[in-house]
This record gives C-alpha cells, structure tokens and sequence, in this order.
C-alpha cells in the first residue's frame, strides 16, 4: 500500500509540474490551450491525492473522509472537462461543444456534492480495505453516461482534426494523443468504474497511474512533433522533470518486485520505501554533475595522453636529427 501510495505521489506531482510548465513556458498563440491543460493537470493532481487519502484512510477519520470520496468523483468529471477543452477549443464547434459537457458536468457534481446519497450510500473504512457502496440510480447512470459521451467526444475530436490538418507534424501529435489518452481512458473504465460497481476497489489506484500514459503522450506530441511552442529554457526543465520522475516510478516499481521475492510476498516498510524513493532522486538529480565531472576526468586524460604523445614525438625527432648529423 505504502509503494503504491509513493508511485500515485510521484505521478501526481510529475502531473502538476508538467502542466504549470507547459502554462508559463508556451508561447501567446498557445496560452489558451496551455491553460486547459493546465487545469486537467490541476485536477488529475486533486484526483490522484483524494484516491490516495481514501486508501490510506482508517477507521478513525470516518467522519473527514466524504469530503475526499467526493472530490474522488468529481475531479474525475473535471479532468476530462479540461482536456476536452485542450482538445476542441480552437474550434467553432468545439467551444460548443465543451460548453455543452460543461453545463452538464457541473450539474452532475453539483448533485454529488450536496446529495451524494444519491450516488452512494454508504463509506466502509475497514484494515482490510476501504470501499464504498454504490446506489445504483439515476445520478450513478448520469455519472456512467457522461463519461460514455465525453470519452468519445475526445477522441473523436482528436480523429477529426488528424483527418483535417495536411501538416504531417500535426497529425502525429493527434493520433498520439489520441492513442495515449484512448490507452488511459479504458483502463480507468475499468479500474475506476466497472470493478467499482462490482464491490472491488483494490485496483482503483490504477487509474491514475495509467493517466501518466496521457501525460507521457502529451510530453512526446512536445519534443517529437512541437504540438505546443515552448521556449528551450522551459522545455530542458520539463524534459528533466518527466526524466527524474519516470526513473524513480520504475525504479520503485523494480524495487518491489525484487523485494517481494527475495522476502516471499511481505511489502517493505514505509521507513524503506521513503529512503529508497529519497536517494534514487539524489542519485538522478546528481547524474548530470556526475556526467561533468567524468567529462572533465576524461579531458585531463585525454590532454595528458596528447602531451606525452607529443613529447614522444618531439624526442623521437631530435634524435633522429642528432643521429643524422653523426652520420653525415
């Protein structure tokens, strides 16, 4: 639990810092799509921290946990808002379009928020795992249909603009886009939606690790296919920012599974796994002065290697010479 906790953590930051980085580094002509993404990445990170509270959560904060159960709905419904907007804005039809699902998001969180018993009937907070017991009415329909339309509409827009634009560079930022979020989206179907409904909420801390998949498309339609003008400064943070984050999630990732076998299943402590995470991120963020001073190493080396070679050459020539004047 404690490493899945650390790996939502990661992501969630890797999320926000990527979105705020792409919101200040574009350029003018950007900025209104920048902005959406922004807001999806603001919201991916609230959605990410609720879902790790709730499966941290014991018994004792019964009574502080429904804020973050409905935020956990909510900022589900408000991430892909955003990303809509991301997507569609730059289009008559589009700002049409996002204005229709905005109405009709805020609506169902409206309802959510101040009559979740419509949704769910009860909060289980138990050591053998949280859960919550769905009412399977008409608002848990909406929340379904929503995401039944909106998903869709995405990727549909995606398709349509690939389909569209006759600048190859465009095309290949869409349907990578278009794959990456397709990806993600079916896995939180899954995840976060179906088993749900069937009482299994182990897996819920899927989700948000498979929306990274979105965020990592998003960050290769940026350097493969310039789907957004970033400034170099900005671009070198955000390239060693995802560079830094992406190591220390799949190091954690091999971390447990080596630690898992070598002691038969038991899970590392908090105490171990903070450690870990902590010196892994020392050990990347100190490679590139690592890389320079074994640049430097080199070069003294090499220049060493040149001056001797250089006075062998200059002694091999001056006896030769004073050999040749003894001969003549």
């Amino acid at each position: 639990m404690q490493l899945i906790v650390i790996l939502l953590t990661t992501v969630a930051v890797l999320t926000f810092l990527s979105g705020a980085i792409v919101f200040f580094g574009s350029s003018k002509g950007d900025r209104v799509r920048s902005a959406w993404f922004f807001l999806a990445a603001i919201f991916a990170t609230a959605w990410m921290a609720s879902i790790s509270v709730f499966m941290l959560a014991q018994p004792e904060w019964t009574n502080n946990i429904e804020w973050h159960v409905k935020w956990t709905f909510v900022s589900a419904i408000l991430i892909d808002l955003a990303f809509l907007g991301y997507v569609a804005w730059t289009q008559k039809n589009g700002k049409i379009l996002t204005f229709l699902f905005v109405i009709l998001g805020i609506a169902i969180s409206t309802l959510i928020f101040f009559a979740p018993n419509l949704l769910y009937s009860d909060i289980i907070i138990s050591r053998t795992g949280n859960s919550v017991v769905m009412n399977i009415g008409p608002l848990y329909f909406s929340y379904i249909i929503f995401f039944s339309l909106i998903v869709p509409a995405i990727i549909f827009s995606l398709f349509r603009q690939s389909v569209k634009t006759h600048s190859l560079r465009k095309k290949g930022g869409d349907i990578t886009i278009m794959a990456s979020f397709g990806l993600s989206s079916l896995i939180i179907l899954v995840a976060n939606l179906i088993l749900p409904l069937l009482g299994n909420w182990s897996a819920i801390w899927l989700g948000p690790l498979a929306l990274s998949a979105t965020i990592i498309g998003f960050y290769y339609t940026i350097l493969r296919y310039h789907s957004l003008n970033l400034s170099s400064v900005w671009l070198k943070i955000f390239s060693y920012i995802v560079i830094i984050s992406s190591v220390a999630i799949i190091y954690m990732i091999i971390f447990a599974i080596i630690f898992a076998a070598l002691f038969r299943g038991s899970t590392p402590s908090t105490e171990v796994i903070i450690l870990n995470f902590i010196m892994i991120l020392i050990f990347v963020a100190l490679t590139p002065a690592m890389n320079e001073f074994t640049r430097f190493i080199r070069t003294l080396i090499s220049q060493s290697d040149q001056h001797r070679t250089h006075t062998t050459k200059h002694h091999s020539s001056q006896i030769n010479s004073n050999h040749s004047k003894e001969v003549k």
